[in-house]
C-alpha cells in the first residue's frame, strides 16, 4: 500500500475488513509524510513550511508582490470636503437621477458649458450636506434648483432646493 495507490480491502483483510454486508472498501494513503502541504510538515503544523505556523506564513504572504491587484486606491479625490469654486451666479435647474441615502446625481435639465461637464457622464454630484430647507433626501425624479461648484473630483450642487 505505498505510493499512494489505493487499496482495496476484502474480508479478513486490514483493520477494519469488508464492509457493512460484505462489501468492498477502498482505502488511499498517500505516499508523502504528513498528508499536507510542503516538505512533509503536515496540515496541522501551519503554513509557509513548518516553522512560524499560521503567524510565519502569513508573514512570508504579506512579504510577496505582484499577486493580486493591490491595495484600492481612487483615481482622483471625492468626497463633500474638498475645496470649492462656485461657477453658477444664478440657480441651475436640473432632475434628480439617483439618491443613494447620502448623496446623488443629477441630471441638469440645460447642458452646463464647462471643462469639467464631461466628467460623470454630465451628471452633476449632490451631498446631503448641501440639502437645504429642512431636506434629508432627494426623490427620484424630481426638479431641484442649485449652483454649480467646482472641486478636483468634478462639478457638484449646493444650496439644493427641491423635494
Amino acid at each position: 500500500m505505498e505510493g499512494g495507490d489505493p487499496a482495496v480491502m476484502g474480508e479478513g483483510e486490514g483493520e477494519g475488513g469488508g464492509g457493512p454486508n460484505g462489501v468492498q472498501q477502498t482505502q488511499w494513503k498517500p505516499s508523502w509524510k504528513g498528508y499536507g502541504w510542503g516538505k512533509g510538515c503536515g496540515w496541522g503544523k501551519g503554513w509557509g513550511g513548518c516553522k512560524g505556523g499560521l503567524k510565519g506564513g502569513m508573514m512570508m504572504m504579506n512579504n510577496m508582490k505582484g499577486k493580486g491587484k493591490g491595495k484600492w486606491q481612487p483615481r482622483w479625490p471625492s468626497g463633500p470636503n474638498l475645496a470649492r469654486a462656485r461657477v453658477s451666479s444664478e440657480p441651475v435647474t436640473g432632475e434628480v437621477l439617483e439618491w443613494k441615502g447620502k448623496y446623488g446625481w443629477i441630471k441638469p435639465t440645460v447642458p452646463v458649458e464647462h471643462p469639467m461637464a464631461d466628467r460623470h457622464k454630465g451628471h452633476i454630484y449632490v451631498s446631503i450636506n448641501d440639502l437645504q430647507g429642512g431636506l434629508e433626501a432627494l426623490t427620484v425624479g424630481s426638479l431641484c434648483q442649485f449652483h454649480l461648484f467646482e472641486d478636483a473630483s468634478g462639478l457638484g450642487a449646493e444650496e439644493v432646493i427641491g423635494s
